[in-house]
C-alpha cells in the first residue's frame, strides 16, 4: 500500500512539473510581449527611462527577439547611454542584417559622438535600401560638411539635385554650391568657368538677384555685351523692380549706342512711378542720343514713316531692326499688331518664336513652336525646331518622373536619326523604372545591335538583367564583352559593380559557394581590391571552409599588412575554427595598435569570453579565472567576465573574493540582475543568510522560474531562524527479548552565526525501570570554516553515567573535510571507555560521502568499528535518501550507546537506509531503518532491527 501511494505521489509531481513548464512557456511569451508593448507606450510619451526598464525586462525573457533588442538600443540612445546603445544595435545587425531602424539609430549615435565617417557608412547602407530618400541625402551632405569635406558635400548636393530637380529646398542648396564654385572661378580669373556655373544656377531656377548681376559682370568682362544684355533682361523678368539690374541694362545699351532702346527702357520704368534717379538719367541719355544720332538713325525715320503710312516696308524694317538690336518691347508691339491681323502667319510666328527665345521665355516659346508644328508639319525647319523643343521638354518630363508625357515624345523622336539613339536610351530608362522589363529588353537589344562597340549599351543590358535578378546571365554577358574587348577598361568596372550586387543577392539567398566563385573572379580582376577579399573570406567562413578563408585573409594581409578590418576578420576565422587562443592573440596585438578602437575592444572582449568558456568546459578553471581577470582589466564594466569569474570563485568556496568582484561589477552595472543574484548566492554559501535574502530578493527571475525563486527566498528566511526543536523516537527489536528497547528524544537547538547550542533529553523505559539522560552539545565555527563539537552527558541508568566528547573538523581542498575526535564514557558497571575517532568526508554536487574509523578501549581490551554512509540529495537540494554500513566489535550508533554494556566485543555488521523530507522550509521528518547482526558465539547470532523516526521544526 505504501509503495502504491509513493508511485502516485511521484506521478502527480511529474504531471505538476510538466504543467508548470508549459504554463511557464506561455507566461514567457506573454510577459515579454507585454513588457515590450509597455516600453513602446512609454516611448511614445518620450518617457524613455521607463521604456528602458520595461525593455530590459522584455529582453531578459526573450533575449533572441530582435524587435525587442532593436527597441532596447533606441531606448539606450534616447537616455544618452550611447555606447551601450551602439553595442546592442551592432549585435542586432549582426544577427539580423536587414534591419533599417537599427541603422537609423546607429546613424544618429555616430553623429552625436562625432564619428562622422562611420555615420556616412550607415547613410550609404540606408541609401542602398532607399536610394531616393531626400532626408538621407541631406544627412549625408551635412555629415560631409561637419567633416570639412566640401568636395564630397558638393558632389552629394549635385547628385541630390539630379534626383529632385524641382524641390525648392534642394534647388537652393544646389544653387549655393554652383554660386560658391562660380565665385571661386571668378576670383581666379576663370571667367568662362564662372559663366558656366552661373548659367547652371539660372537653368535650375530661383536664381537670386545677385547671381544675375554676377553673370552680367562676367559677360561684360569677357566682352560679350549681347549675352550680358540678355542676362539683364532675364533678371528683370524675374525681378522687375531691381534697380541694379535695370541700371546694368541701361548701361549696356548706352555702351552699344542703343540710345533709343535705353531711353525707351527708362520711359517704361517712369510709367510705374516718379524717380529722380531715372528722370536725371533720361535727360542725360537724351542729350547723349541727340549728340550720337543727330537725327540720322534710320530706325527713327522708319518709325515716323510707319506711324504716318503703316507701310509694309517700314513695318518689316522696324521689326527686323528691333529684333536685331534687342528692342524687345518694340518688337513685341509690332508682332502683336501683325499677328492680330494674321494669327497663322508662319513668318510672324517664327519671329515671335525667335523673340521668346531671345528673352528666354521658354513657356511661350514652347507654345509657339507647338502651334507652328500643328500648322506646318511638313516644314523641315519647323520640324527641326519642334524636335529640339520636344526633346528638351521630354527630358524635363523624364527628370520630373512625368513618364506619361515623356514616353510618347521619345517614341516619336526615335523616327529621326539625330535623336534615335538618345531617345531610345531614355525609353530604356523609363521602361526600366516602370519595371516593364520586356519593353526595356527590346530597346536595349536594338541599341546593342546598332552600336555594338559602345560599352554603355552593354552596361544598360547588364543593369536590366540585374534589375530582373537574372544575375547569372548579366554576369556572363559582362564577361563575354570583356573577352571580346579586352582593352576597354570600362568592362572591368561594370563587372566589379555587378559582382558586388550579385554577391549581395547570393548572400541573402545563402548561396555561399557561388559567392566564392564570384569573389575569386573579382580578386583576379582587381588583385588589390580588399573588398573582394572580404567577400571571399565571408563566403568561406559561411561554408565552413576555414582553411581557405585563412589563405584568402593572409593573401589580403600581404597587400595591406596593417589593415585593421582584415586582422579582425582573421581573428573571426580563428574564432569560428574554435581556435580562440589564436583569435585572442591577434586581437590583443590590435588592441595595442588601436587602443581607442571600440570595435577592437569589443571583439577582444567577446573572444576572451569564448576562450574562457572553452577553458571552463575543458576543466582548466585556473586559466579561465586568469582570463576573466584580464577581461576586467580591458573592460572593467564587462558583465560576462564579472559573472563568470564570480561564479567560479563561488564554486571554489572563495566567497569573499567573489563578493569583491561582484561589488566592482555592480559599480558599473548597478541593477544587473545576474550580479545581484550571484552576490546573494555568495552570501548564502558563506552562511550570511540575511545578506543573501537581501540580494536575492532584488533578483527578477524568468517567468518559468518565478515560483521556484519565491520558494528559495522562503528557504533563506527559514535559515535565518534561531531556534529549532527535534523530536525523535527509536524502536530497537532483536531476536533476544531482554535487550528490546525504545528511546524517545527531545532536542532544543539555538542557532547563532558561529555557534550552535543543543540541549537534549533522552528517555528509555524497561521492565527494570526508567532511564533518563541529559546532554549538551556546542558547535563553534572559526573564520577559516573549521569547527569543533563539544559534547557532555549524564544519566541515571541504562545510559552511560557520564559521557564527554570533543571532535575537530577541518575543511581542505575543494569540498573535503577531515575529523579527529575523542570520547569518554563511564558505564554503569564502573568501566571507563575511551574512544578515538578519525573521519573524512567529501561533497559532490548532490552526493555526500562519509567514512569513520573508531577505536575503543576499556583499559583491558581494544575494540574497533569502521562506519561509512552516504546521502543523495534530491532535486530540491534539501530532501535526501541515505544509506550506511558498518563492521567491527563495538556499536557505532551513539543513540544506542547504552548497549555497550551488553554487546561490546561482539563482531557485528550493519546495513541501513533512510529518507528525510522537508514538508516546508521550517519542518522536516525522517525515517531510517538499520539491520544489525551480532556474532555472540562461533555458531550463534543475534539480529537487531532499528526503526528511527524524527520530526524537526524551526521557529
Amino acid at each position: 500500500m505504501t509503495q502504491k501511494k509513493l508511485r502516485l505521489n511521484i506521478t502527480l509531481f511529474l504531471l505538476f512539473t510538466l504543467l508548470s513548464i508549459s504554463t511557464g512557456g506561455i507566461l514567457y511569451g506573454q510577459d515579454s510581449d507585454e513588457y515590450f508593448e509597455l516600453a513602446k507606450q512609454e516611448g511614445k510619451k518620450n518617457n524613455f527611462h521607463k521604456a528602458l526598464d520595461y525593455c530590459l525586462k522584455a529582453t531578459k525573457l526573450a533575449p533572441l527577439d530582435m524587435d525587442i533588442r532593436e527597441y532596447l538600443g533606441k531606448c539606450y540612445m534616447e537616455v544618452g547611454q550611447l555606447e551601450q546603445a551602439r553595442i546592442v544595435l551592432l549585435d542586432v545587425l549582426k544577427k539580423s542584417p536587414k534591419r533599417v531602424d537599427a541603422r537609423h539609430y546607429l546613424l544618429n549615435i555616430e553623429t552625436q559622438t562625432k564619428r562622422y565617417s562611420s555615420a556616412v557608412c550607415y547613410v550609404n547602407e540606408l541609401l542602398e535600401i532607399t536610394p531616393y530618400s531626400k532626408t538621407l541625402w541631406q544627412r549625408k551632405i551635412n555629415l560631409y560638411n561637419l567633416m570639412g569635406n566640401r568636395i564630397e558635400a558638393n558632389r552629394a548636393t549635385i547628385r541630390l539635385y539630379q534626383i529632385f530637380p524641382e524641390d525648392e529646398e534642394i534647388k537652393a542648396m544646389y544653387n549655393n554650391v554652383l554660386k560658391e564654385d562660380a565665385e571661386k572661378k571668378a576670383k581666379s580669373n576663370n571667367l568662362t568657368g564662372a559663366v558656366k556655373q552661373y548659367e547652371k544656377v539660372l537653368e535650375a531656377g530661383n536664381a537670386d538677384e545677385e547671381t544675375y548681376l554676377n553673370l552680367v559682370n562676367a559677360y561684360l568682362k569677357l566682352g560679350n555685351y549681347n549675352a550680358a544684355l540678355s542676362t539683364a533682361d532675364k533678371g528683370l523678368f524675374v525681378y522687375p523692380n531691381s534697380q541694379p539690374l535695370l541700371d546694368k541694362k541701361i548701361g549696356i545699351l548706352q555702351e552699344q549706342n542703343q540710345y533709343h532702346q535705353a531711353v525707351s527702357t527708362i520711359k517704361q520704368r517712369l510709367k510705374k512711378g516718379p524717380s529722380e534717379h531715372y528722370s536725371n538719367m533720361l535727360l542725360y541719355l537724351k542729350s547723349e542720343a541727340a549728340f550720337h544720332y543727330k537725327n540720322t538713325d534710320p530706325y527713327s525715320l522708319y518709325g515716323e514713316l510707319y506711324q504716318r503710312t503703316k507701310s509694309r516696308e517700314a513695318y518689316n524694317y522696324l521689326l527686323n531692326t528691333a529684333m536685331s538690336r534687342g528692342y524687345y518691347g518694340d518688337a513685341q508691339d509690332l508682332l502683336n499688331e501683325g499677328l492680330k491681323a494674321n494669327p497663322n502667319s508662319k513668318e510672324l510666328l517664327s519671329k515671335q518664336l525667335a523673340l521668346y527665345e531671345a528673352q528666354q521665355n521658354h513657356a511661350k516659346a514652347g507654345a509657339t513652336i507647338q502651334k507652328l508644328y500643328t500648322l506646318y508639319p511638313q516644314d523641315t525647319d519647323i520640324v527641326e525646331k519642334y524636335n529640339i523643343w520636344s526633346f528638351e521638354q521630354a527630358k524635363t518630363d523624364y527628370n520630373q518622373k512625368n513618364y506619361k508625357e515623356a514616353l510618347p515624345a521619345f517614341l516619336r523622336l526615335t523616327a529621326y536619326p539625330d535623336y534615335e539613339k538618345y531617345a531610345n536610351q531614355y525609353l530604356f530608362s523609363i521602361y526600366l523604372e516602370q519595371q516593364d522589363y520586356e519593353s526595356a529588353m527590346y530597346v536595349v537589344d536594338g541599341l546593342i545591335a546598332k552600336y555594338p562597340e559602345e560599352p554603355h549599351q552593354v552596361f544598360r543590358k547588364v543593369d536590366l538583367l540585374a534589375a530582373m535578378e537574372n544575375y547569372p546571365e548579366a554576369y556572363e554577358l559582362a564577361y563575354q564583352y570583356k573577352r571580346k574587348y579586352p582593352d576597354v577598361p570600362e568592362y572591368n568596372y561594370i563587372i566589379k559593380e555587378l559582382s558586388i550586387q550579385y554577391i549581395k543577392y547570393l548572400n541573402e539567398n545563402e548561396e555561399f559557394d557561388k559567392v566564392k566563385d564570384i569573389a575569386y573572379d573579382l580578386i583576379d580582376l582587381f588583385p588589390r581590391d580588399l573588398q573582394a577579399y572580404h567577400y571571399a573570406i565571408g563566403a568561406n567562413v559561411a561554408t565552413g571552409d576555414y582553411e581557405d578563408a585563412l589563405d584568402v585573409a593572409y593573401a589580403a594581409l600581404d597587400i595591406a599588412p596593417k589593415d585593421r578590418d582584415l586582422r579582425l576578420k582573421l581573428a573571426g576565422i580563428y574564432s569560428e575554427m574554435g581556435q580562440h587562443k589564436d583569435a585572442v592573440d591577434i586581437l590583443s596585438y590590435l588592441r595595442l595598435e588601436f587602443p581607442h578602437s571600440s570595435v577592437v575592444k569589443e571583439s577582444l572582449i567577446e573572444e576572451m569570453g569564448k576562450l574562457g568558456k572553452m577553458y571552463e568546459e575543458q576543466g582548466e578553471l585556473e586559466k579561465a579565472k586568469n582570463l576573466y581577470w584580464d577581461m576586467l582589466d580591458v573592460k572593467p564594466k564587462d558583465t560576462l567576465a564579472t559573472i563568470r569569474l564570480s561564479r567560479l570563485l563561488i564554486e571554489e568556496g572563495d566567497y569573499q573574493k567573489a563578493l569583491e568582484v561582484l561589488d566592482k561589477g555592480l559599480i558599473y552595472n548597478k541593477n544587473n540582475n545576474d550580479m545581484l543574484y550571484l552576490k546573494g548566492v555568495a552570501y548564502e554559501k558563506d552562511g550570511q543568510y540575511e545578506e543573501a535574502l537581501k540580494y536575492q530578493s532584488l533578483y527578477e527571475p524568468p517567468a518559468n522560474k518565478y515560483m521556484e525563486h519565491k520558494d528559495h527566498l522562503r528557504y533563506l528566511e527559514a535559515k535565518m531562524l534561531k531556534n529549532q526543536i527535534n523530536i525523535s523516537y527509536l524502536s530497537s527489536r532483536t531476536d533476544s527479548i531482554p535487550i528490546n528497547t525504545s528511546v524517545a528524544t527531545i532536542e532544543y537547538l539555538r542557532l547563532e552565526k558561529r555557534d550552535t547550542y543543543i540541549a537534549r533529553f533522552n528517555y528509555a523505559s524497561r521492565a527494570t525501570g526508567i532511564g533518563l539522560q541529559g546532554e549538551a552539545d556546542w558547535y563553534h565555527t572559526f573564520s577559516n570554516k573549521s569547527y569543533f563539537l563539544l559534547n557532555a552527558g549524564i544519566a541515571n541508568r541504562f545510559f552511560p553515567e557520564l559521557k564527554a566528547g570533543l571532535s575537530f573538523f577541518q575543511p581542505f581542498k575543494n569540498q573535503w573535510q577531515a575529523e579527529i575526535g575523542i570520547r569518554y564514557a563511564k558505564l554503569s558497571d564502573e568501566r571507563n571507555l575511551l574512544t578515538g575517532i578519525l573521519g573524512i568526508e567529501k561533497t559532490y554536487k548532490r552526493l555526500w560521502l562519509n567514512a569513520k574509523g573508531m577505536i575503543m578501549s576499556d583499559s583491558e581490551d581494544l575494540y574497533h568499528t569502521l562506519f561509512i554512509q552516504g546521502r543523495f540529495f534530491l532535486d530540491n537540494d534539501k530532501d535526501y535518501v541515505t544509506a550506511m554500513a558498518s563492521a567491527g566489535t563495538a556499536p557505532e550508533d551513539q543513540k544506542l550507546d547504552f548497549q555497550t554494556n551488553t554487546l561490546l566485543s561482539y563482531v557485528n555488521t550493519m546495513v541501513g537506509a533512510g529518507y528525510f523530507r522537508y514538508v516546508s522550509h521550517r519542518t522536516s521528518f525522517g525515517i531510517m531503518g538499520n539491520w544489525y547482526n551480532f556474532k555472540i558465539s562461533p555458531n550463534d547470532y543475534i539480529n537487531q532491527y532499528n526503526l528511527y523516526l524524527v520530526v524537526r521544526t524551526k521557529f
